[in-house]
């Protein structure tokens, strides 16, 4: 009874030992290596570009390094311990910065002037599968808005048509709205991009909803 007894007890250890090396292994993940490659089109000219990452438990943004144009191309190389909410800034300070998610591999960038892509990044492809969500209610709420236009242009809009469309465009604010805060609320590295970027965009019922 007394060997079974110190069996149990030494599992016991043992397993919770296991566990607690496991939980230190989460917490201090080892940095790993990251490329970055971004490319512009032609039709945007930057002489460098200076890549930063957010800080999260300052809130303030750290740079990582600066690259210069190379045909258009710009490359930056360092090491994360995990993904974090990331931008390019140009040169020219009035031009947009480009916010994405630096995660460990090997990111592709490629911008133009009307859209961007990135290939080789999980992080980033759950974070466009939102923006292309995002743009399909947006272009249904713009939709909506060109047939009032149109409708009250001709004199043809009617009381019921009119009702049916406001009801339309908030069906389709609230479906944007609520996206948005599931999306920001599962916590990860996507999550607090878009809170960074669209959070203000956010009614103050849903703001409240934000965890």
């Amino acid at each position: 009874m007394k060997n079974i007894l110190l069996i149990t007890g030494f599992l016991t250890a043992l397993c919770i030992t296991i566990l607690m090396t496991g939980c230190d292994k989460q917490r201090t993940s080892s940095p790993m290596a990251y490329t970055v490659t971004c490319t512009l089109d032609n039709k945007l000219q930057h002489d460098s570009a200076t890549l930063l990452v957010l800080e999260e438990d300052y809130n303030k943004l750290r740079v990582c390094g600066t690259a210069h144009a190379q045909d258009h191309v710009f490359t930056f190389k360092g090491q994360i311990d995990h993904p974090r909410v990331a931008l390019i800034r140009w040169d020219n300070d009035s031009s947009s910065p480009f916010h994405f998610v630096l995660e460990p591999g090997h990111i592709n960038i490629h911008i133009d002037k009307k859209s961007w892509r990135i290939n080789g990044s999980p992080e980033n492809r759950n974070y466009q599968q939102f923006i292309h969500h995002r743009n399909d209610i947006m272009n249904a709420r713009l939709a909506v808005w060109q047939e009032y236009l149109k409708a009250a242009t001709n004199a043809t809009l009617k009381q019921e048509d009119e009702q049916r469309m406001v009801r339309q465009d908030s069906l389709l604010n609230d479906s944007l709205q609520r996206f948005t805060v599931e999306r920001i609320n599962r916590g990860d590295a996507v999550g607090r991009l878009i809170r960074e970027r669209y959070a203000d965009q956010l009614d103050q019922e849903h703001l409240r909803q934000l965890r």
